[in-house]
């Protein structure tokens, strides 16, 4: 093995590797394996992954590195490699085992709750793995690593889960029957202030269901995920969504009047508004104002009571009428906002009919509490 130009002795080597105090076990060099008590082998666990074999011109960021198992044949795939983990390189193997390999990857010490784009870059490809229940904000930490990856980036990832927690810990092996009725039922996270599977740092265990939870209000859309209920672990591979919004359509296509609005609706030749009742009532002042003259061609409901009578002078439909009525906007005004956004979503897809949907709804919600804001 060379360093700067030093052909480095098999004795050398074993020298630096008895030189520190190693967690993975793994084979650092042809012949050499390190003397850690959690055996890996890098190359066939990132196979199963489904880690390409070929990264050139790859970016990689690996988040919790410790000793470099993986860093390093994530190098010889072709990446250029960022290590990150919380512990100093010199603390852990992770710098004997750079020199060894006379590596160029580079090696950050932070955790991933400050990962941001400005200070450390922007990656391809992020692997998280063995890390997600170690932490003490797992969602946070999903959502930085959506905004260090770039458009259509992948984020690998493994850890423990829910599921079958009662191979591995005593506590969920004596409520076995409890944790089987609901466990793939409902999103759940087991915290743990003790010692979940005999390790004090298995915070936060999640069910799959709330796993995959984390990762869509993240802005990742999961596409390969494999368990190994012997040891209630999973691994899973998810896209980045590209400007991904964590509000849903029908509460990010909010208008809170018609007022503010009245320039946006020039641009609409028909205009349909859905629920007539009290809150479009309410709106009267506002529609003679704000909405061009003649372009209302009327309003849908689904009470089939109000179907052939007026509201403020406008027809109500039935909602299977829209179709005819061909609009290229739809103004929601009814508290079963979500389950209209829903329906006309469906009709657009089996009709083909596009429209505009807006949710006009004088409620003025906004939370910023998810690391980045909602809207």
């Amino acid at each position: 093995m060379m360093v700067d130009d030093k052909v480095l002795s098999k004795d050398e080597i074993l020298e630096l590797v008895a030189s520190r105090t190693w967690y993975h076990r793994y084979e650092v060099s042809p012949g050499v394996m390190t003397p850690g008590r959690m055996p890996i082998d890098a190359k066939m666990l990132l196979d199963y992954y489904g880690l390409p074999q070929d990264l050139t011109g790859k970016r990689v960021l690996e988040i919790g590195a410790w000793d470099g198992a993986y860093t390093f044949e994530i190098e010889r795939r072709g990446a250029s490699v960022t290590a990150m983990d919380i512990q100093n390189k010199d603390r852990t193997g992770f710098a004997v085992a750079h020199r060894i390999n006379n590596s160029k990857a580079k090696h950050i010490q932070c955790d991933v709750t400050y990962l941001n784009p400005k200070d450390h870059g922007k990656y391809d490809i992020v692997m998280f793995l063995g890390v997600y229940y170690h932490i003490l904000h797992p969602l946070l930490a999903f959502q930085n690593i959506y905004n260090v990856l770039n458009d259509e980036g992948t984020v690998f990832y493994s850890g423990h889960i829910l599921e079958y927690s009662y191979n591995i810990d005593g506590l969920m092996a004596k409520h076995k029957p409890e944790l089987m009725a609901i466990v793939d039922k409902i999103p759940l996270t087991l915290f743990s202030r003790g010692c979940h599977a005999n390790v004090w740092s298995n915070w936060y265990i999640p069910n799959l269901l709330c796993l995959n939870d984390w990762l869509a209000t993240a802005g990742f859309k999961v596409f390969k995920q494999q368990v190994h209920e012997e040891g209630s672990t999973m691994a899973g591979a998810a896209k980045k969504i590209t400007n991904f919004k964590l509000a849903p359509d029908w509460d990010a296509n909010r208008w809170y009047d018609l007022s503010s609005h009245k320039e946006d609706m020039k641009g609409y030749k028909r205009i349909l508004f859905f629920g007539a009742g009290g809150r479009l009532e309410g709106l009267q002042e506002e529609l003679r104002q704000s909405v061009p003259a003649g372009a209302i061609v009327g309003v849908a409901d689904n009470d089939p009571a109000k179907w052939g009578k007026t509201i403020a002078g406008y027809p109500i439909v039935n909602p299977k009428d829209i179709p005819a009525l061909k609009p290229d906007l739809v103004i929601i005004v009814s508290t079963f906002a979500v389950e209209i956004f829903e329906a006309l979503d469906k009709l657009q897809g089996e009709t083909g009919l596009f429209f505009e949907m807006v949710n006009v709804d004088a409620n003025r919600l906004l939370d910023t509490s998810c690391g980045r804001e909602v809207y």
